[in-house]
């Protein structure tokens, strides 16, 4: 699924820069419903979508926008997108679980985005675990941030590079505004996705533009046999809202064997 080129960098890096992995059909469509839903009040989103913020409540927090999938076939596509899923079934080693879906709001007066991973202290959490062997990049925990507008040098994504493989704790000195070679920001185009192990260390930079905000869907993945919160499943009461793959894709699993939408998706990928 990842070339070796592909498996190098990202486990020199933590991330991969995927380009154009939407349509700019879809992409249109994204935008617009982005707008419509962030530009609603909590109360007024049609359900399951809720936010982690409730801007009336936080206004100065990026809202994230979650399940998108239940509101729109669009974005039901999105999780599994085959451009995607090619890294996500070779980062799982095919066996994934789609966790949550989140499209983001960022504007010049948003909370800053600190550095951030799923390590702390040195302790590494087995349950967001990276190890590369035998030829293949293996991670349990995955983002991924499609971007649905251009990102200029100097706004949005930013990390450690290598920081997924650390054993010591970060200095407190070093932040978001650190710089390289430390902290390195990522430039991406609308329609380009950052695919990354949540261990790697990572935050954003202050988004600039006044007149149109950063808009970002947040997806993420993890390996479909790790312990996680029961509520990270499919929503059951909302089961006709997704496709069949999408609601499969959300189920937990062995590790005996792929869902049948992995071995779907595999063949379909592979041509």
């Amino acid at each position: 699924m990842l070339t070796e080129e592909e498996k190098w960098l990202f486990d020199l890096h933590g991330y991969l820069i995927l380009r154009q992995v939407i349509t700019v059909e879809d992409l249109i469509h994204m935008v617009k419903h982005c707008d419509r839903w962030h530009a609603m009040k909590e109360s007024e989103l049609p359900p399951p979508l809720c936010s982690y913020s409730d801007p009336e409540t936080e206004p100065t927090a990026a809202r994230a926008i979650l399940h998108a999938e239940y509101a729109d076939p669009v974005f039901d596509r999105l999780i599994l997108n085959h451009n995607i899923m090619r890294a996500v079934l070779a980062l799982t080693r095919e066996r994934p679980q789609h966790l949550l879906s989140a499209l983001t709001v960022n504007k010049p007066d948003s909370d800053e985005i600190t550095l951030h991973s799923g390590t702390s202290g040195g302790w590494r959490n087995p349950a967001n675990d990276y190890q590369a062997a035998d030829g293949e990049v293996f991670a349990t925990f995955i983002n991924v941030a499609i971007s649905l507008v251009d990102v200029p040098p100097g706004a949005g994504f930013v990390c450690i590079p290598g920081s997924h493989k650390t054993y010591f704790e970060r200095p407190e000195h070093i932040n978001i505004n650190t710089g390289p070679p430390t902290v390195v920001n990522i430039p991406v185009n609308a329609g380009d996705a950052v695919v990354f192990t949540e261990a790697l260390c990572h935050g954003a930079l202050p988004w600039p533009c006044e007149d149109s905000p950063r808009r970002t869907m947040f997806q993420r993945y993890c390996t479909s046999y790790a312990s996680w919160s029961p509520g990270s499943g499919p929503k059951e009461e909302h089961r006709e809202k997704i496709s069949e793959g999408v609601y499969e894709m959300k189920q937990q699993g062995g590790c005996q064997g792929p869902k049948k939408i992995v071995e779907k998706l595999v063949a379909e990928i592979n041509g």
